[in-house]
């Protein structure tokens, strides 16, 4: 276990929202020449709400892990929206890949790519994560 506290910045990801966007292009295109404007209309609208969807609910704070005195870490959340203090959370590592990091801070999910951090503080946190499973 780390004897000092990790903390990590949080930022937008543009990785996430250049995928997604790329992944709604993929499936819009095909149906935007070979289906019936009825249909390629609705789906496209979709696709676009959801990349707009995507691209508002990135989130942007700081997490931060503080060793306890008998061990393990006790971790908290702090938003980057205006009045946001500390939170206490409870972190859950659902997945750990080589490019993303999956996790539930309180139930909600929080996706971390390579662009979400500085890769000194990912690769810290990923250290942790890998000793905790």
């Amino acid at each position: 276990m780390p004897k000092v506290p990790i903390a990590l910045g949080i930022v937008p990801s543009s990785l996430a929202l250049w995928v997604h966007g790329l992944l709604a292009a993929a499936v819009a295109a095909p149906v935007a020449f070979h289906a019936p404007a009825g249909i390629a209309v609705p789906v496209t609208l979709v696709l676009t709400g959801v990349v707009v969807w995507v691209a508002r609910g990135r989130p942007r704070g700081e997490l931060r892990g503080v060793p306890r005195p008998g061990g393990g870490l006790r971790w908290s959340w702090r938003s980057a929206a205006p009045g946001g203090g500390w939170q206490e959370v409870t972190l859950r590592c659902d997945y750990l890949g080589p490019w993303l990091i999956g996790l539930r801070l309180d139930g909600r999910r929080l996706w971390l790519w390579p662009d979400s951090g500085d890769a000194a503080s990912l690769r810290s946190l990923r250290r942790v994560l890998v000793g905790l499973a």
